[in-house]
């Protein structure tokens, strides 16, 4: 699809979705931090502030900032360390991630799966950055934590029919909600400030002919699944992603695997 017939297609949908949609708004401190981080004038210590009038957000954003996917040799041990090594650019999208954790009851069985399918493609997205020789900590890993967040949504809303959709079933989900999932988690990207790249990805990350990173996330979401962090409770056996890039993926697998388990307590 063309990029203007993309943006045509979105506009329409993102509009239908604004009506029908309750979608979550960024906390007010995370939003009026990206505002500042967008500012080449503001200071580190300025943001650093304004983060810590929001307790529990500003522990969740030094425990991401000492992720492998942001840290550097040495990880911070203060918000303001954590600030001035990371950057604003890696600093807007923790925000986004520490934001997106809070959407998650680790007391919900569901969304707690969802939020580990959602972390295992963010990993591996980013492993697959890697291997194309990108920085970590880019737009895939931020996309793949969003990918799926139309699912949790759609749970919150109507739990006991969420749990009677399949893996990708959006005829399921056009007929009950009105709207698939990368459509409404496509609206929320958008809403939450993050870039076209980013936005197109997740609404199209099931048609990965769209963009490269459509393509990235589809092969990222497989690998969660083959990991056994399936997206729903009815995920499909042995589901594993076409390799079209030729990109060998078992090292990639077993990185993902291994990081998971090192990273998931840093985004609780």
């Amino acid at each position: 699809m063309a990029q203007s017939a993309q943006h045509v297609v979105m506009r329409s949908v993102f509009a239908h979705i604004a009506q029908t949609c309750d979608l979550p708004p960024l906390p007010a401190v995370a939003a009026r931090a990206l505002t500042l981080a967008r500012d080449p004038g503001t200071k580190a210590d300025e943001l650093a502030r304004l983060v810590m009038t929001d307790a529990a957000l500003a522990a969740r954003v030094l425990k991401i900032s000492q992720s492998v996917v942001y840290a550097r040799r040495h990880p911070p041990q203060t918000l303001q360390q954590a600030i001035m090594q990371v950057g604003f650019q890696a600093l807007r999208k923790i925000l986004i991630a520490a934001s997106a954790r809070s959407a998650y009851r680790a007391d919900d069985a569901i969304a707690e799966a969802l939020w580990q399918h959602a972390l295992a493609t963010a990993l591996a997205a980013d492993e697959l950055a890697v291997v194309a020789g990108e920085p970590r900590g880019g737009n895939g890993f931020v996309a793949g934590l969003l990918h799926d967040v139309g699912k949790l949504l759609f749970h919150l809303a109507d739990a006991a029919t969420f749990s009677r959709l399949g893996h990708a079933d959006a005829a399921s989900e056009e007929e009950r909600y009105g709207a698939t999932h990368p459509a409404v988690g496509g609206c929320l990207a958008e809403r939450w400030g993050l870039e076209d790249e980013v936005v197109i990805a997740i609404m199209f990350h099931h048609e990965p002919e769209t963009s490269p990173l459509a393509a990235r996330l589809a092969i990222a979401d497989g690998i969660a699944h083959q990991l056994g962090f399936g997206s729903v409770p009815a995920q499909v056996e042995g589901f594993a992603p076409d390799d079209d890039s030729g990109t060998a993926l078992a090292p990639v697998v077993e990185r993902v695997a291994t990081a998971f388990e090192a990273e998931r307590t840093l985004f609780d």
